[in-house]
């Protein structure tokens, strides 16, 4: 009997179960590509987008820095910037004329400005009045005083207080209005000097604002025997700035100097005894006159007196 081997394999076994065949290699790698790629795709778009927006807030955060905030401005303009300057300047009555101004007096007042003017108390009054309401100023304090004709307000803000007087004294002709400036953030910046369009320019102040004992001889002089005897300094706290310069220049003027002031010039070539010497020299001052002249000098300095180089020009009322 003869036996027979057979070789063909199960039909299911022809092919070994592990190979596949490669046809069905290609789409799960095409498929994987195209994830990383689209994968990738998004994370550029992404930073991309992250980068713009980022550059385009620096850009607006930039530009509103550079950009003036009001409100900051306005703080600025209220919170220990104000000068004592611009703060006359806004309180100045319209039509008025400087008569004297000083300031820090001894941590009393920071600055005080008087004025004078051709109109009422009642019409000066009202204008302030005006002008505190028109500011939202706060009035702490008004009335008038008993002896004299007279009106007083104090008024105040953040950045300052003003005691206002207003006095029409006897024999005047004109009602003098006293401003006393303090606070405690005001700059100390210089004197108020107006500009030549400005109608507020300075003037001398009349012989009854002032002390008695001087006031008797200012039609003729400001201090009578300053050419006879050694002055002291404490004759010359009670003058104005006015007085102070023609003081010291009157001790020239008795010699007949030619001033270059037209205020001086104007002023004593009104008084009789005053004679133009073309030929003055100085040493036709006494040494007494000469200390004199450097003692009121130093007066001038110490106390920062605006007129003593300022030409006010040639005023009538001189």
């Amino acid at each position: 009997m003869t036996n027979t081997t057979t070789d063909q394999k199960d039909p299911e076994h022809n092919e070994p179960s592990s190979t596949l065949p490669e046809t069905n290699k290609k789409p799960a790698s095409s498929k994987t590509i195209s994830t990383v790629m689209i994968v990738l795709i998004i994370l550029v778009v992404l930073v991309l987008g992250v980068f713009l927006i980022k550059k385009n807030f620096d850009q607006k955060t930039e530009n509103q820095s550079n950009e003036p905030n009001e409100t900051e401005e306005l703080k600025s303009e209220n919170e220990g910037t104000t000068s004592v300057k611009k703060l006359i300047e806004t309180l100045l009555y319209p039509g008025s004329k400087i008569i004297d101004q000083k300031q820090e007096m001894d941590g009393v007042y920071v600055a005080e400005v008087n004025l004078s003017s051709e109109d009422t108390i009642e019409e000066i009054r009202d204008y302030y009045l005006s002008l505190i309401e028109k500011n939202d100023w706060d009035v702490t304090e008004q009335g008038s005083d008993p002896d004299f004709d007279n009106y007083f307000i104090t008024f105040t803000d953040r950045i300052f207080s003003d005691s206002l007087d207003v006095t029409k004294y006897d024999n005047d002709d004109f009602v003098t209005i006293r401003h006393r400036l303090n606070g405690d953030d005001l700059v100390s910046d210089g004197l108020y000097i107006p500009s030549s369009n400005n109608s507020t320019t300075v003037k001398p102040i009349s012989s009854s604002s002032v002390s008695s004992t001087v006031s008797a001889g200012l039609n003729d002089y400001v201090i009578n025997d300053s050419n006879k005897r050694e002055i002291s300094k404490s004759e010359l706290t009670s003058l104005t700035p006015w007085q102070l310069k023609v003081a010291r220049n009157e001790i020239y003027a008795r010699h007949g100097r030619l001033f270059v002031h037209e205020d001086l010039q104007c002023y004593f070539r009104s008084k009789n005894w005053y004679s133009e010497n073309t030929d003055f020299n100085i040493s036709l001052l006494s040494s007494i006159e000469n200390k004199n002249i450097t003692t009121i000098q130093n007066y001038e300095k110490e106390t920062n007196s605006p007129l003593a180089n300022y030409d006010s020009g040639c005023n009538t009322n001189n």
